[in-house]
């Protein structure tokens, strides 16, 4: 007897130990448990300590409403020129309508997740791939944007997405290669062809301004010389003129003191015709050829000789 009754003490401890913990329901920090009745959604706990009549109500799950990062398997994406590319992606998300992320679907975590896959190909498919691998920020805006309110409907709120590594094939790459070294060989060249350029119009604006400058510098010589030259030949002709006047003069003074010597030695015109067959003579003795004559021919009588020869040419004719 006494052994059935240490028995039933034991069951009906363990009876009461077990309604105690299908009665006490802990929900920790950071999320909820829903609560059902018969498969019907009665509440949603939040964190603390609660307390259910069992088998009446029963915690159907747990959900955390922290923000949870999900890794999402790459993917391929053909691009706007017909490139096929791998892309993975990260998202952050947290759940803010429980209901709604329990009952409204199936597993909203996957749905979240093809909503994500479809809306980034479709993006894909309209850029290039110089775009795509340049453009992952604005791949993330428009990702983002485009599912939002879709995931809403899940109970779902994305936080942010991130587009990872961008790969493309080996082929991709080496013809991104040549394209990318043709490309700055052409740069290259067309730098090159403008400092040429360049250097080619300075170097003619240089000549070009050189001559201008050599140009002026030899006018701006010529006009020295020639005024040099002119101031030469006004010094030069005052200087000449300046000489000839002082030779008249010098001249004119001479004939004045020989004429009046004459006048004062009283000499007659047969001592002054003497005088000039005296001087002829000493011309004709000398070994010149020259003969001196007037230069109107009216005024030959003047000469001494000739005067002389002409007086006695009518006696002789008398003769």
């Amino acid at each position: 007897m006494i052994i059935i009754q240490i028995i039933l003490v034991i069951f009906v401890l363990v009876i009461l130990i077990w309604l105690i913990a299908s009665t006490a329901v802990i929900v920790r920090q950071g999320e909820v448990k829903v609560v059902e009745s018969f498969g019907k959604y009665v509440r949603t706990l939040e964190p603390g300590l609660h307390f259910l009549v069992p088998i009446l109500y029963t915690v159907r799950e747990r959900v955390s409403l922290k923000q949870i990062p999900l890794e999402i398997e790459p993917q391929s994406a053909i691009t706007k020129d017909n490139v096929i590319v791998q892309i993975d992606e990260a998202i952050k998300y947290h759940v803010t309508d429980v209901r709604a992320f329990v009952y409204e679907n199936e597993n909203s975590v996957v749905s979240m997740i093809q909503d994500a896959q479809s809306n980034l190909r479709g993006i894909i498919g309209k850029m290039d791939l110089n775009e795509v691998l340049n453009g992952t920020e604005e791949i993330n805006v428009a990702l983002f944007t485009s599912i939002k309110d879709i995931t809403a409907g899940y109970g779902l709120a994305i936080d942010r997405i991130n587009i990872g590594e961008i790969k493309v094939s080996q082929e991709i790459i080496e013809s991104m290669n040549k394209l990318i070294t043709a490309s700055r060989d052409k740069e290259s060249m067309i730098t090159r062809a403008q400092g040429e350029k360049s250097s080619s119009v300075l170097s003619a604006e240089a000549k070009a301004s050189q001559m201008t400058i050599d140009a002026e510098a030899r006018a701006e010589q010529t006009q020295i010389d020639a005024e040099a030259r002119a101031k030469r030949v006004r010094i030069d002709a005052e200087a000449e003129a300046e000489r000839i006047a002082k030779i008249t003069e010098a001249e004119r003074k001479r004939i004045l003191a020989i004429n009046e010597a004459i006048k004062e030695s009283q000499l007659d015109e047969r001592s002054l015709s003497y005088l000039g067959i005296e001087a002829f003579r000493d011309v004709v003795n000398s070994n010149t050829n020259t003969v001196i004559l007037p230069s109107n021919m009216t005024e030959l009588g003047n000469i001494p000789v000739v005067k002389q020869l002409w007086e006695n040419a009518p006696s002789k004719s008398a003769e």
